[in-house]
């Protein structure tokens, strides 16, 4: 862009024509306000050397034009438009907060029910609202956490206002199951506890038992004879043994912060301020649109890396840790750990190996369908 200026001229115009004309400078738009005054247009490059040529006259700036103009023009009002965006922002702020929820639904369970969901997955009122998807997100997890008492649910919001409609889920009358079936052992363990519903329960506290052993019997006896079948429930918990092998790192990275923080905008995917951490996290970022800009504001938190030595406490914590979470992953809440034994450890360079004796109490039953005329005994084993 060709940078131009106006300028005024007072003093010795006559000489002021002559020096552009004898340097080849360009001028244009000349007026006249007087015998010994002008204004014109002329590059800004052509101004500097003009200053020093026509040293006997007064040449002043008046106007600035192109991308001169518009620097000193944001220049001079920097403040303004710092105060508007600001503005903007603040609107933006309060606009985006959830003032109120109203669940419609004329259930008084139902909107309970909603409302604690709600609350689980922050939307209360008062906090910040959700992206469209987000709201999707936590719809869909509603409906799967609730299949049986929420058909459909939507959730719109309307200024700074969520209205949640919600339909109940009617189920009808359903067709009891009562298949024939056993309880049967699903690994070797040692029997610590029976629930019993319905059936003969044909073990006892202690017992040892193995895999597909039955548990509780479907069969109906009467004097040592099956004279018929039912549906057998319960649950029967149980020891069980395992080994497993754990590998522990003797060393650790740790991250840290080191209290140095500041705020940074993301205007359009470029940064207003350049990266002064050589390692930091982004935390609480907020996302603005306003008119033709996408405005990022977050905070950049510096840390530093470091390898910790594990102590014995720490290892014998990792090692714990390790040997918890293996095992809730297998169990999946229907067991826990009752009691482990390290043995053998073997060191190496860099980490340590355990074998460890595991003991759980878990859930140990399983359904087991009796198809009839399978079986082979009609007479009740002693």
């Amino acid at each position: 862009m060709n940078n131009k200026v106006i300028i005024e001229v007072n003093n010795y115009i006559k000489r002021f024509i002559d020096k552009c004309i004898q340097n080849n400078i360009n001028i244009s738009n000349v007026k006249y306000l007087s015998n010994d005054k002008l204004t014109c247009l002329i590059s800004f490059k052509d101004y500097k050397d003009l200053v020093k040529l026509n040293y006997q006259s007064h040449i002043k700036i008046i106007k600035y034009e192109g991308l001169n103009g518009l620097k000193k023009h944001l220049k001079e009002n920097i403040y303004y438009y710092l105060l508007i965006l600001l503005c903007f922002i603040y609107m933006d702020i309060i606009t985006s907060y959830i003032i109120k929820i109203d669940i419609i639904h004329e259930n008084k369970q139902i909107r309970n029910l909603i409302n604690n969901e709600l609350k689980e997955n922050d939307i209360t009122p008062y906090s910040l609202s959700k992206s469209f998807n987000e709201l999707e997100k936590i719809k869909e997890n509603i409906i799967k956490n609730n299949p049986n008492k929420i058909e459909w649910l939507s959730i719109t919001r309307n200024g700074m206002k969520y209205i949640i409609n919600v339909e109940e889920r009617k189920i009808n009358n359903l067709k009891e199951d009562n298949t024939p079936q056993n309880i049967i052992a699903t690994k070797d363990a040692q029997i610590t506890k029976i629930i019993s519903n319905r059936g003969e329960v044909l073990v006892r506290s202690g017992d040892l038992v193995k895999k597909g052993d039955i548990l509780i019997s479907g069969n109906i006896y009467l004097y040592d004879e099956i004279k018929g079948l039912t549906k057998a429930e319960g649950i029967v918990y149980g020891n069980v043994w395992y080994e497993t092998n754990i590998k522990i790192p003797k060393e650790k990275e740790i991250t840290k912060n080191t209290g140095r923080e500041r705020y940074n905008l993301n205007i359009n995917n470029k940064i207003l301020l350049k990266n002064k951490y050589k390692l930091f996290k982004q935390d609480n970022i907020k996302e603005l649109k306003i008119l033709f800009f996408k405005i990022k504001i977050y905070k950049e938190i510096e840390y530093t890396k470091y390898n910790y030595k594990l102590s014995n406490k720490d290892i014998e914590i990792e090692l714990n840790n390790s040997l918890k979470k293996a095992f809730n992953d297998k169990l999946k809440d229907r067991g826990k750990i009752i009691n482990q034994k390290v043995l053998k450890k073997t060191e190496n360079n860099s980490t340590i190996e355990y074998r460890i004796f595991v003991i759980t109490n878990e859930i140990i039953s399983t359904n087991s369908k009796i198809e009839i005329g399978d079986a082979n005994d009609t007479t009740k084993s002693s």
